[in-house]
């Protein structure tokens, strides 16, 4: 079994590029990227307890969404609580943290039984997001709530900036009218297709129900935001928004 106090040194200078903290307890961050399938099939309740990142998930989601409805709050004071919610979903969801982490290395220093593959690029969304919010989880109990906060908007200040863009509505419209008529979260599947390390493309499936529709884009997140706007013309009752 894994050494709980061990830490490559090369994972904290990656907390620290793309969460911009320094984190003091290693063991923390140690056990904040460990899935629980590293600790083996024998591992007991008590030792997946200590060493895998199950509780930090726990607690970096409700930390995730406090720190989330505090900035949008003050960064809209416009905005209805309606709007401040869908907001909230869409930068919390498992899809925009696993693409956030994509976005950095740390996925390269997640440790992982095997059974999910040597690849992390190739990991589930929910593998992803919850080592992100166990991540979050680490620096609150490390340093606090501001650190927290502030990791929060380094760590999303990619999809902070255009929040409330047509094409970034999309998704959310088809999340939206997945829970309500097939009561599930849509499914998508987004590969590397062509283009160079420079500009690369992607190309992007989602399904709901019998419901699925494709898009392009030179990013993960727009290839799926593409084709959440193709399935929106698909659904019947959802309305396409017009891109900007």
């Amino acid at each position: 079994m894994p050494d709980a106090n061990e830490v490559d040194p090369e994972a904290l200078v990656a907390v620290e590029l793309v969460f911009d903290h320094v984190m003091t307890n290693q063991r923390l961050l140690r056990q904040a990227l460990t899935h629980a399938s590293r600790c083996g099939a024998q591992a007991t309740p008590a030792y997946k307890l200590r060493a895998a990142n199950e509780r930090l998930e726990f607690l970096g989601d409700a930390l995730l969404g406090a720190a989330l409805a505090s900035m949008l709050y003050e960064r809209f004071p416009a905005s209805d609580e309606g709007h401040l919610s869908r907001l909230r979903g869409q930068l919390a969801s498992r899809a925009t943290l696993a693409r956030a982490m994509e976005a950095g290395p740390l996925l390269a220093y997640c440790l992982a039984g095997p059974q999910l593959g040597p690849d992390p690029a190739s990991w589930p969304d929910s593998v992803k997001a919850n080592v992100a919010e166990s991540i979050l989880a680490a620096i609150w109990l490390d340093a606090g709530w501001a650190p927290l906060k502030h990791a929060v908007q380094r760590f999303l200040s990619p999809f902070l900036d255009e929040p409330g863009s047509g094409r970034e509505d999309a998704r959310m419209r088809v999340q939206s009218w997945s829970l309500e008529h097939v009561k599930r979260l849509p499914e998508y599947l987004c590969e590397r297709s062509g283009g160079t390390d420079h500009e690369p493309e992607f190309a992007a499936q989602v399904r709901v129900g019998p419901h699925h529709a494709s898009g392009t884009g030179r990013s993960r997140r727009r290839a799926e935001t593409a084709a959440a706007q193709a399935l929106l013309a698909l659904l019947p009752g959802a309305e396409s928004p017009t891109p900007p």
